[in-house]
């Protein structure tokens, strides 16, 4: 499952504290073969996620009750009905490549920080596909991405059905990729595909923009900031990984392995390692206190989303096959899991660490059970779900569409 750590990073000056030094410039990205259709395609005026799915295979759906002692009987997303039980969807990997069905333990479902549902409580019209959405903490304001803006809406105002305010960002003209909020709130970054981030301060009473970062790569898939706040990572196009020094809005590094775009990063909550996936089917860990890569992980398809537990141990992983597959960070230990039927676009775990939610080009936001995957709901949207947010307090789920708008869910427990 794991390759040597060959690729390293490389510096320039100023570097990070600790870090390794050194003086030469990043090499030029290299030209984009993006695999089309693809919501990685870059393309200036063009909804980047209306292409059709690329197929798809999976194993047979097998009679299985992996939930004998829950509630509630999880439904087929494929219409089959299977005699003598529900179809088994989620899969346990050992150390030979075996996939057995999971029987799930009698607290799947229940227990303390486990919902039973979620209900849609607001619709946020932003007027274009949003491809990136984030949440306040507190639970306040939402961040919605669109074509060439960030709109920001009050949910604490229910029937606010008009945006408070919009940032315009990426030439107005470049569809925005992700947004990430400073742990204070009070900074906002963006990154699209556009060569540059926009750094915005939330703090003035009209925000503004007070920094633009402008790398070499033509387009930033998706951004991580460190628990300090004094680093952003963002994942670029060209396979780079760059290190963004946010005090002296400089650039301090770039991690280079991934051999096609990188697509999507998360981070450890202790600010110590960092989680990046990619067009070329990897996903690869990074030691930040020595600048290095640690593991390399191999799979069958494309990386279009990751999570990392806040806990520790799990990273859930969302591909372009429709599999979503949920691997032990340091023991061959790994869950398959079959209920998306197109691409897996987005996926966030919630802050307890307990669940974790997926989206995806079938339209559906799927909440899952740590490791193991059990089902705990399902919301079917009207068109793909690109982005997803959990807030800080695990109560409200927000997700963005191919329709235009972004949801609100309140979390019932």
């Amino acid at each position: 499952m794991e390759k040597p750590p060959t690729p390293v990073s490389k510096s320039s000056t100023p570097t990070l504290p600790g870090g390794p030094g050194g003086s030469s410039k990043p090499p030029a990205p290299p030209a984009l073969h993006l695999p089309n259709p693809s919501p990685f395609a870059l393309a200036r005026n063009a909804d980047p996620f209306n292409a059709a799915a690329s197929p798809y295979s999976r194993p047979n759906m097998m009679a299985f009750d992996g939930h004998p002692h829950t509630r509630a009987p999880v439904a087929s997303t494929n219409g089959l009905n299977i005699p003598g039980g529900k179809p088994a969807y989620s899969f346990h990997m050992n150390g030979d490549g075996q996939l057995q069905p999971v029987p799930f333990p009698p607290d799947a479902l229940m227990g303390p920080g486990i919902p039973r549902a979620a209900r849609q409580i607001n619709t946020l019209g932003h007027g274009e596909v949003v491809c990136a959405v984030t949440i306040s903490n507190p639970t306040k304001y939402v961040y919605t991405g669109g074509k060439g803006c960030v709109k920001v809406w009050d949910i604490s105002q229910p029937q606010a059905k008009a945006p408070v305010s919009q940032l315009d960002c990426l030439q107005r003209d470049n569809y925005i990729r992700s947004v990430k909020l400073l742990p204070d709130a009070r900074t906002l970054i963006v990154g699209g595909e556009a060569s540059n981030l926009s750094i915005w301060d939330l703090a003035t009473p009209t925000p503004r923009i007070k920094a633009e970062l402008t790398s070499s790569a033509p387009a930033c898939y998706a951004l991580a900031i460190s628990p300090d706040s004094k680093v952003c990572f963002s994942c670029c196009s060209d396979g780079n990984i760059a290190v963004w020094d946010l005090h002296n809005q400089a650039l301090v590094r770039q991690f280079q392995g991934h051999t096609d775009g990188a697509s999507c990063i998360d981070i450890s909550a202790d600010g110590t390692r960092l989680w990046t996936g990619g067009l070329d089917n990897t996903v690869r860990s990074w030691d930040l206190r020595e600048g290095r890569q640690l593991h390399q992980h191999d799979f069958s398809s494309q990386i279009f989303s990751l999570g990392y537990c806040p806990t520790g141990e799990w990273l859930a992983v969302g591909m372009e096959n429709s599999n979503v597959e949920v691997l032990h960070t340091h023991k061959p230990d790994k869950y398959q899991l079959h209920l998306h039927e197109s691409c897996v676009l987005s996926l966030r775990f919630a802050a307890c660490g307990k669940w974790f939610v997926s989206t995806g080009k079938d339209n559906l936001l799927n909440a899952w059970r740590t490791p193991y995957g059990a089902s705990i709901f399902q919301s079917k949207e009207s068109s793909s779900v690109l982005s997803c947010d959990i807030s800080a307090d695990d109560k409200y789920i927000v997700t963005g569409s191919g329709d235009k708008k972004a949801t609100v869910y309140e979390v019932i427990y």
